[in-house]
């Protein structure tokens, strides 16, 4: 028997107390980094080491001028990387907190949701299908409670753990009924934390981009190697110091390959997953945030997504009192009694609806349930369908008994009552006549696109030893009641959305075809062409291609969803699926992308998708694919801006020679450019938004390479354009130094790529906020005319000022390469490769 301090739970005073005493209830995380650690490991980057290579073989020269710029440039670019893993860790900090796991708890003596986190030792659990235990602790009382210990002990089977005083450990699914747990560990302390305690230190993965940038990015450094020594090579040949060329080939080097990418990746992308969950979109990790805009199939369940999920009684049959109809839905039902209870994230809205509909009709459901109090219940599943519960009775009384007696039920016998599908309650056809009458009336609601729930009643002598076991299959028909559940306003707009991304939406649920198919004419789902939306019904395992090229899968378990992903993704798809139960957890995981509800949805759902949606709304989900779309895209801007500019660079120092110009750019004038172009700016690109249009170009072809879709055509182009502006430059300006005058107009060139790879803005709309790109291009720019205007840069960079022609010829080729950029920057090169 619970005390009463038990039933009323922790005050808030209490439960605050504990919290600064024992701590919040976290895993161990792994230790942050040091600002020291973070500056080494820029430092030891091979890039940075060729470049300290570089100051020590100028230093030994006395070749001080190049020296400083060496540093200044490995000042700077340590200095942006620091700051931008920085910006990014605290990006991805943010992600764990909105999308941390929450708790039910009575405090106060009422069930409120916390944060898990909060929990703290002597907090009561209140704990249903669909959660995950916050902490360890002892079942208080169950009810057909069962538990998934795999992830802790790697017991495959569930466990019983309805007895009270039952050890349960934290990180255990409840995969059916219901009860309440006193918390004992939290934290480090508990089960799962003594596990995480040896996996602090294991490595974050990195994404498929960033591993598919990396490998291209070896695979530049190679080609820039060879480059340079050949630039190495020219260079003796016409007589140049070797110390020299040596350094100018590594300094080309670094110049050639955008050593920032995989930062400015990772900060694409926590930043585009902040952006997200300003939309109401959660993203759990960052290689979700990547695969959202390759999606080509969105898998969503109908009740909660499509519909409301606010259930309504509309019709009923019955042939008996209809009164003892709506007692008997109240008793084998778990939603609260009282009108203004907080049902909770577990209450299943069937069952509150049928609670509404009950004390619409004068039933006062607490006395109901105080007349029958209940012994013992099977929960309901998404297997059998069905909720059976036993309940003290007297002799040849029903549900509907309003004489009153005492606790002892052992001369009233058990009343049982049992709702569920049709086709779980009703007896095969031809045994009873009333049966028959049932489902005849049900099967012509349910094609109306009402849900339809059967009760049924019985009496027994005695609740059985195992109720699982001995669930009754004879019960007599009580009555059929039809539920809707309205459509949502906004689902025929996400399917619209969805289609016009070049999506397609498939409804997988467990209801009735009929029903299935009323709702997806209802919210605008067609098949190809405009069709009507093709409804099928799993018959047997595995699954075929009937039911994979099918708009509507009803009467579709949680097993056979699991099959159906699979079958798509053998197709080549890629697949976000939406879920929120405690049994789409493994379909969820599949999927490329599980999305899970974030109001309705259970723990186990959340804890198993990518994506959490805080809104419930399919329209976040097309909003989050539109963001996936965006953070590639700009990925690839960035890609073309910084590949062309390196090109450029390796050109002009390879055509050099062929004009008489054995030198046309000193190793501190590379480097300067190199530190101009691929700092802000290519931060900024990361900020850029979405084309208009974009989300009407279809998803990026599965496992394309990030370069595909003619962004090399684009990166040749542009990178030749730019060099042989520059070689014009260095030819024609004729002013006293041309180098300076080349050294200005590459610099340019390449901040007016820049501008031209911008994504185009809708016109006649107000900017959103500051313009990033255009500040940085702006900023950079200034900062290349002071190298050659300002007295300490010009002595730095062993530069002069060019002739009023030369700033001209600058000036001009940065417009012109500008405006190359922009004509090869359609979204066919620049955006996503489309199949």
């Amino acid at each position: 028997m619970r005390t009463t301090a038990l039933r009323e739970g922790l005050t808030d005073a209490e439960a605050a107390l504990r919290l600064a005493r024992d701590g919040p209830n976290e895993l161990p995380r792994p230790p942050r980094r040091s600002a020291a650690r973070r500056v080494l490991a820029q430092l030891t980057d091979p890039l940075v080491l060729v470049l300290l290579v570089v100051a020590a073989v100028t230093t030994a020269i006395g070749d001080h001028a190049d020296t400083a710029v060496v540093l200044l440039v490995v000042l700077g670019n340590t200095t942006v990387g620091v700051v931008q893993e920085i910006r990014a860790d605290r990006s991805v900090e943010a992600l764990d907190r909105l999308g941390a796991a929450r708790a039910r708890v009575r405090r106060d003596g009422a069930v409120r949701t916390v944060p898990a986190r909060e929990v703290v030792g002597g907090d009561v659990l209140a704990v249903a299908a669909g959660d995950v235990l916050a902490a360890d602790g002892t079942v208080l009382w169950g009810e057909s409670l069962q538990l998934d210990e795999a992830a802790i002990t790697g017991e495959s089977l569930p466990v019983e753990a309805h007895r009270p005083g039952t050890e349960v450990l934290s990180g255990s699914v409840v995969t059916r009924g219901r009860g309440e747990v006193l918390v004992g560990a939290t934290g480090p302390s508990s089960a799962m934390g003594r596990i995480a305690e040896g996996l602090v230190r294991t490595r974050s993965r990195r994404t498929p981009l960033q591993q598919q940038l990396a490998a291209l990015g070896r695979w530049l450094a190679l080609t820039a190697v060879v480059a340079c020594a050949v630039v190495f090579a020219l260079g003796l040949l016409r007589g140049e110091p070797p110390v020299l060329m040596l350094v100018t080939a590594l300094s080309l080097a670094v110049a050639a390959v955008p050593e920032s990418l995989p930062v400015v990746v990772t900060l694409g992308l926590a930043l585009g997953a902040r952006r997200m969950a300003d939309r109401h979109a959660v993203a759990r990790s960052l290689p979700a945030v990547e695969t959202l805009g390759a999606v080509t199939l969105l898998a969503t369940d109908k009740t909660g997504t499509l519909t409301e999920g606010r259930l309504r009684v509309a019709e009923t049959w019955t042939e008996q009192d209809l009164d003892e109809l709506a007692r008997a839905a109240v008793l084998c039902n778990d939603a609260p009694a009282a009108p203004d209870a907080d049902a909770g994230p577990g209450t299943d809205p069937l069952e509150a609806a049928l609670v509404d509909w009950a004390r619409s009709r004068g039933i006062d459901v607490a006395a109901v349930r105080g007349r029958h109090p209940r012994r013992a219940a099977v929960p309901f599943d998404a297997v059998h369908r069905r909720m059976t519960t036993w309940h003290d009775s007297e002799p040849d009384d029903g549900p509907d008994s309003g004489t009153d007696r005492g606790a002892d039920a052992t001369t009233g016998g058990v009343l049982v009552v049992e709702k569920g599908a049709p086709e779980t309650v009703l007896p095969p056809p031809g045994l009873s006549g009333v049966a028959d009458r049932a489902r005849r009336w049900a099967e012509d609601a349910a094609t109306r696109g009402l849900r339809v729930i059967v009760v049924a009643t019985g009496r027994r002598s005695a609740v059985p030893v195992d109720a699982d076991a001995d669930v009754p299959h004879d019960l007599d028909v009580l009555g059929v009641l039809a539920l809707r559940d309205q459509p949502r306003e906004a689902a025929r707009d996400a399917l619209a959305g969805c289609h016009r991304a070049g999506i397609r939406t498939v409804v997988l649920t467990g209801d009735h075809p009929g029903t299935a198919a009323t709702v997806a004419a209802q919210v605008g789902l067609t098949g190809p062409g405009g069709r009507p939306a093709r409804v099928a019904v799993p018959d047997g395992a595995g699954h075929d291609g009937e039911l994979l090229d099918a708009d509507v899968v009803a009467r579709c378990r949680p097993e056979r969803k699991l099959d159906v992903v699979a079958g798509w993704q053998s197709r080549g798809e890629v697949v976000a699926m939406t879920g929120d139960g405690v049994n789409d957890g493994p379909a969820l995981r599949r999927a490329d992308i599980g999305v899970a509800m974030g109001r309705r949805g259970t723990e186990v759902a959340r804890q198993a998708a990518d994506l959490v949606l805080a809104d419930d709304d399919l329209n976040t989900v097309v909003a989050a694919v539109d963001e996936g779309r965006r953070i590639h895209t700009n990925v690839r801007r960035f890609l073309a801006y910084a590949l062309a500019g390196g090109l450029a660079e390796v050109l002009v120092m390879l055509t050099g020679p062929l004009i008489g110009v054995a030198l046309p750019l000193l190793p501190g004038q590379i480097l300067w450019i190199n530190l101009l172009t691929h700092g802000l700016p290519g931060v900024a690109f990361g900020a850029e938004p979405s084309e208009p249009g974009a989300m009407a170009t279809g998803p990026r072809r599965p496992g394309a390479s990030v370069l595909a879709g003619g962004l090399w055509i684009g990166v040749l182009v542009v990178g030749a354009v730019v060099a042989a502006l520059t070689v014009a430059t260095l030819v024609l300006v004729g002013d006293p130094e041309p180098r300076s005058a080349a050294f200005v107009a590459l610099g340019l060139a390449q901040l007016g790529v820049a501008v031209g790879l911008r994504a185009r803005r809708p016109r006649g709309t107000t900017p959103a906020g500051p313009d990033w790109l255009l500040i940085a291009v702006g900023g950079a720019a200034l900062a290349q005319v002071a190298a050659v205007t300002v007295a300490p840069l010009m002595a730095l960079l062993r530069a002069t000022t060019p002739t009023p022609l030369g700033f001209a010829a600058a000036v001009g080729g940065a417009v012109v390469a500008g405006l190359v950029a922009r004509l090869l920057a359609r979204p066919r090169v620049i955006g996503e490769d489309r199949p």
